[in-house]
């Protein structure tokens, strides 16, 4: 992975990002476009990594994303509690 190549990482992303908004801003989906970038790229990793470094990669990304989630929640109801006083 390119986790040790943290400005290469940036510089994709950040044209990956402006790629998907030109799309947007061109009438494609938004759903669409970030779904198919999504697929590709998936595609690309199976095919690079192999499918289960790929699962593995998937499932480490759920995690993260649920950890967020829960962060996000226990923050609003801390912030819902703060704001009753």
């Amino acid at each position: 992975m390119i986790e040790d190549m943290p400005a290469v990482r940036a510089q994709l992303r950040d044209h990956w990002q402006s790629i998907g908004i030109d799309l947007v801003k061109r009438g494609f989906p938004p759903e669409a476009v970030f779904e198919s970038m999504l697929t590709v790229g998936l595609a690309g990793l199976v095919e690079l990594q192999g499918k289960d470094a790929a699962a593995e990669w998937l499932l480490a990304v759920a995690r993260r994303l649920s950890e967020q989630v829960k962060t996000e929640a226990e923050a609003m109801r801390e912030a819902s509690g703060a704001t009753k006083n």
